[in-house]
């Protein structure tokens, strides 16, 4: 029997609940201000995106950081349906946010990519893909065959979902590498979220060191993807591409980047220092750090242009979803727990 959710987390359940729909009724009175609507869900679906990857990599990547999450991240992949959920106002709000639905000068390649069904017929497979593979490693069938699959088929999804939801808002700009700062993103949104979690209930984790390791190492690679194209982009003197990053430099945004960037750049640096990645206290405080500094990120990437309605609408929006994930989510791990411990009694 399902045990009842403790009355503090049906507040947040709740209390996120009226607060995302009030984000939304501002996106129905300001049409515009649902670009905030789509950085914080996209924000979301990074959950169950990224934890899924997460898993599939735990099945080919056997050892210690597997025990640890591996139940966190199934939890996290039950996710996957209120994600898509979230997404259904961006879908129908489509020529709100997107200059492709107006008159935007498009290449033949664009003409043929940006449509709303193109759009529509991404995201549908994407979430399916993920409900799909998560379900599979859940019941933990054939998961290695599913594992291997999934790494295979995922990022390719994700790159086609990071031009279809983040690229398109700009037609003019072109990146290389936006998918894989799209895939890391997801990847690392979701690891600081486990983490969380797995730091917040039950007994403390055997090593770790490990689990700060691996936050080490996304956090590395964000420093390298986040870098480097903007070094192309800068130093070739491509118009569009410069006119991207200007536009994000200028005034406020200027101020976001370096926040952002502070945000995940002190605690790469402090995981730098055994002692950090060895304490649960600092690893908590890293993993809180780093979400923050991602929903900065998101922000910086999605609304410029968009002005202050869709600004209030992305913190309101990723205030009253982020309340809601973390009221669902240690319930949807205690259900994983119960299920499993049956199963791994009688091996």
């Amino acid at each position: 029997m399902p045990r009842p959710m403790p009355r503090p987390r049906m507040a947040a359940l709740v209390g996120g609940g009226v607060l995302a729909a009030a984000a939304l009724v501002a996106c129905v009175l300001v049409p515009g201000a649902l670009a905030g609507w789509l950085a914080a869900v996209t924000a979301v679906c990074a959950l169950p995106a990224g934890a899924l990857v997460l898993s599939l990599m735990m099945r080919l990547i056997p050892g210690v950081w597997g025990e640890e999450l591996r139940l966190s991240t199934e939890a996290m992949t039950l996710l996957t349906p209120w994600a898509a959920l979230a997404f259904v106002p961006v879908v129908a709000g489509l020529g709100a946010i997107y200059p492709w639905m107006r008159d935007a000068k498009l290449s033949a390649l664009q003409q043929l990519t940006l449509t709303p069904l193109c759009f529509a017929a991404v995201s549908a497979v994407r979430f399916a893909a993920l409900w799909a593979l998560g379900r599979r490693m859940r019941a933990r069938r054939r998961t290695r065959a599913t594992a291997a699959a999934g790494l295979v088929a995922l990022p390719l999804l994700a790159g086609l979902a990071a031009f279809e939801w983040l690229l398109s808002l700009d037609p003019g700009f072109a990146s290389s590498a936006f998918g894989l700062q799209f895939l890391e993103r997801e990847l690392t949104i979701a690891f600081a979220a486990l983490l969380l979690l797995r730091l917040s209930l039950g007994r403390p984790p055997a090593r770790p060191s490990v689990l700060g390791g691996l936050m080490l190492t996304l956090l590395l690679l964000w420093a390298y993807f986040e870098f480097l194209p903007f070094f192309i982009n800068w130093s070739s003197d491509e118009p569009d591409g410069a006119a991207w990053y200007l536009a994000r430099a200028r005034g406020g945004w200027g101020v976001l980047l370096w926040i952002w960037a502070a945000l995940s750049g002190v605690p790469l640096l402090a995981l730098l220092f055994a002692k950090a990645r060895n304490s649960v206290a600092a690893l908590r405080w890293i993993a809180g750090t780093v979400i923050v500094g991602k929903l900065c990120e998101l922000a910086w990437v999605t609304l410029p242009g968009f002005g202050i309605p869709a600004i209030a609408v992305d913190v309101a929006a990723t205030g009253g979803l982020a309340l809601v994930c973390a009221a669902l989510l240690p319930s949807l791990l205690y259900r994983r727990i119960e299920r499993r411990m049956p199963k791994e009694a009688n091996r």
